[in-house]
C-alpha cells in the first residue's frame, strides 16, 4: 500500500472515530460516588455514565454505584447534579440513576446486531469536562466472565478497544455513534481486554426496573414501558402533535406486541390515531377494546414514525 493509500486509509478511519465521538459525547456523563466510612473515611469513587432519556435519566455499571450513599453526576457541560439510583442490577452490572434536569443531549441506544471486526469507540467522563476516547474493533461476542457480585456476566461484547480508568459504565458506540454497549472493567486479569454488556441487555435490565403503574396492559399487549421525551428535529422531520411517546423497556414472548414485531427502544405515539404519551393514557385508550379486537398503533423507530396494526391477545401485526 502506498504513503498516499496508507494516509488515506488513516483518514477515513480517524473520521470514523471522530464523528462517534462527537455525536455520542455531549450526552457521556463523569460519575462520582460516596459511601460508606471506612477506617473514619468517606470511600469514594468514580465511573462514567450515558444519557438516554432527556428528561435524566442516565445508564451506568451497577459497581459504579454500589453501596453509594450520595452520587453526583457532571455534564460534558461542567454542570453538577446530584442523582438518585432507581434501579440496579448487579447480575447483569447494570444501573440507572435520575437527575433533576430536563432537556438534556441524549445518546441513541442500539439493538442492531454486531458482528466480529467491527469498528466500536469507547467514550468515558472520568474527570469531567472532557471526554477519554479510545477505538478498536469488535473481538468476540456472546463472552462469558466471573462476576464478583456471584455468578457469571454473560452474553458480554469482547473487544480490543481499552476500557480507561473512570470510563467503566460508559458507552461502547458504532461508527455513527449509536450505543451498542455499556463498558465494564471490573475484571482485574483483563488488561488489553475490553468488555461491554450488550445494549439489549440493558434495555431487558430497565424495563424490570419500571414501576407497576408504567407497565401498559389494558388490556395487555405485553409490553412495558416509560414516558420519553422526543428530540425537536424528530418532532418536526415526522410532523408529530406531542414531543413525548412511550419507550419501549420491555417486550413479552408470544404478547400480541411481540407478534406484531415492535421492538425494543420503539417509542409509541398514538392508538388509532389518539395521542398517548404515557402508558397510563395507552392504557386508557385501550380499555375502550375488548380482546379479538385490532388496534393501530403509531410509533417511532429509529427516528422514522411508522405504523402497525395489533390484534389484541391475537398473532396479526401488519407494519407500514
Amino acid at each position: 500500500m502506498s504513503r498516499v493509500r496508507e494516509a488515506e486509509a488513516l483518514d477515513a478511519y480517524s473520521s470514523l472515530v471522530n464523528f462517534a465521538a462527537e455525536r455520542v459525547g455531549p450526552a457521556v456523563v463523569k460519575i462520582e460516588i460516596e459511601s460508606a466510612r471506612a477506617r473514619g473515611r468517606e470511600k469514594q469513587g468514580q465511573g462514567s455514565g450515558v444519557i438516554f432519556r432527556r428528561d435524566g435519566q442516565i445508564l451506568t455499571n451497577a459497581h459504579v454505584v454500589d453501596g453509594a450513599r450520595t452520587v453526583r453526576v457532571t455534564l460534558a457541560d461542567g454542570r453538577q447534579f446530584e442523582a438518585g439510583v432507581f434501579g440496579a442490577d448487579r447480575a447483569h452490572d447494570i444501573a440507572a440513576l435520575r437527575i433533576g434536569a430536563r432537556n438534556l443531549p441524549v445518546a441513541e441506544l442500539s439493538e442492531r446486531p454486531l458482528k466480529v471486526g467491527q469498528l466500536v469507540v469507547a467514550v468515558g467522563n472520568p474527570f469531567g469536562l472532557g471526554w477519554t476516547v479510545t477505538s478498536g474493533v469488535v473481538s468476540a461476542l456472546n463472552r462469558e466472565l466471573p462476576n464478583p457480585q456471584g455468578g457469571k456476566l454473560a452474553n458480554l461484547i469482547q473487544t480490543d478497544t481499552p476500557i480507561n480508568p473512570g470510563s467503566s459504565g460508559g458507552p461502547l458506540v458504532d461508527s455513527k455513534g449509536r450505543v451498542v454497549g455499556i463498558t465494564t472493567a471490573i475484571v482485574p486479569f483483563a488488561q488489553g481486554l475490553g468488555f461491554a454488556v450488550p445494549t439489549i441487555t440493558a434495555l431487558q435490565i430497565l424495563g424490570k426496573f419500571l414501576a407497576p403503574e408504567n407497565v401498559a396492559s389494558a388490556p395487555a399487549l405485553g409490553l412495558g414501558g416509560t414516558q420519553t421525551q422526543i428530540a425537536d428535529w424528530i418532532v418536526t422531520r415526522n410532523r408529530l402533535k406531542t414531543k413525548e411517546g412511550i419507550l419501549i423497556l420491555e417486550i413479552k414472548p408470544s404478547s400480541p406486541a411481540a407478534h406484531a414485531s415492535l421492538k425494543l427502544n420503539d417509542v409509541i405515539l398514538d392508538v388509532n390515531g389518539n395521542a398517548v404519551r404515557s402508558p397510563r393514557e395507552m392504557a386508557r385508550e385501550l380499555e375502550r377494546f375488548k380482546s379479538g379486537d385490532s388496534v393501530t398503533l403509531g410509533f417511532l423507530r429509529e427516528s422514522t414514525k411508522r405504523r402497525v396494526t395489533v390484534k389484541l391477545n391475537g398473532k396479526q401485526g401488519a407494519e407500514t
